[in-house]
């Protein structure tokens, strides 16, 4: 769409396999068919990200001014509450129970929300305080646990059964760049595994010489590293990794390109090694 138009969040309508969702950086969330058409236009100004429930027919968005708006898949606005301080950079919909919704901001907080009860910014069911702004904060696939990544070199695990403090704390270099997409750890589908990419970080003690930008692979209930991915062909920073729902392979965004991990080669890598 053209110069400052970056997509900033994307996710396909589950009621027509035909469209899709986007945000986009100059403000507006959409609902586009695959022939480049808009269909509907949910948000025109601010909005930076998105999350949709097809259970419940909502679209949420979170915008650059602390801003999270709730609408119908129709376009109606249901309502648009100042629920952060600064920047909303993500917003995620609790995939078993969609009226629990968690929002990180650049405010440096993460938030959950209970969409059924929902009447002013002070009615977050948690909040959760980082040290550093907060890039994501995603569900895990049972949506017992969450998983946020903050602008700098930690990301933490949180169980619903106790929000009041994480499960987890793993240090992990991946700290923000203005010009870089901001890197987000998400879930394995079917298992218990969490995936982020790595900006070494020559100001911590843990960096080692020549450390290599590789995409890592933790265990999500000791933190503990069980894998790391590579590709000598390819040395750039990935900010994005997605699983397909079979958890089989994994494509990673790194700048112009897109990395495509089948669990095949990733075997024959290990091997290799």
């Amino acid at each position: 769409i053209g110069a400052g138009g970056s997509i900033t969040g994307l996710k396909f309508n589950h009621l027509n396999s035909n469209q899709f969702f986007a945000s986009s950086m100059e403000g507006t969330t959409r609902l586009q068919d695959f022939k480049g058409n808009t269909l509907r236009v949910y948000t025109s100004s601010n909005s930076c990200n998105l999350d949709v429930s097809a259970k419940s027919h909502v679209v949420v968005t979170g915008d650059n001014l602390g801003h999270v708006t709730l609408l119908n898949i129709d376009g109606k606005e249901l309502w648009n509450l100042r629920m952060h301080k600064k920047k909303v950079a993500h917003v995620a919909l609790n995939p078993c129970c969609d009226w629990l919704l968690a929002t990180a901001s650049i405010d440096q907080t993460v938030k959950i929300w209970d969409l059924r009860q929902i009447k002013g910014k002070a009615s977050f069911l948690y909040s959760l305080p980082h040290r550093h702004p907060v890039n994501a904060a995603c569900f895990s696939p049972d949506g017992a646990r969450l998983l946020t990544t903050d602008q700098n070199n930690e990301i933490r695990v949180y169980s619903a059964s106790q929000w009041d403090s994480p499960l987890s704390l793993i240090s992990h270099p991946h700290r923000h760049f203005q010009h870089l997409t901001p890197i987000k750890a998400t879930w394995h589908p079917r298992h218990d595994l969490i995936v982020v990419g790595r900006y070494p970080d020559p100001n911590l003690e843990s960096c080692v010489p020549y450390e290599l930008r590789t995409i890592d692979v933790f265990d999500g209930s000791s933190g503990k590293m069980m894998y790391q991915l590579y590709d000598p062909g390819y040395s750039g920073i990935t900010s994005l990794n997605e699983f397909n729902p079979m958890g089989d392979t994994l494509a990673s965004a790194m700048g112009y390109h897109i990395l495509i991990w089948s669990q095949e080669e990733a075997r024959s890598q290990k091997d290799y090694e």
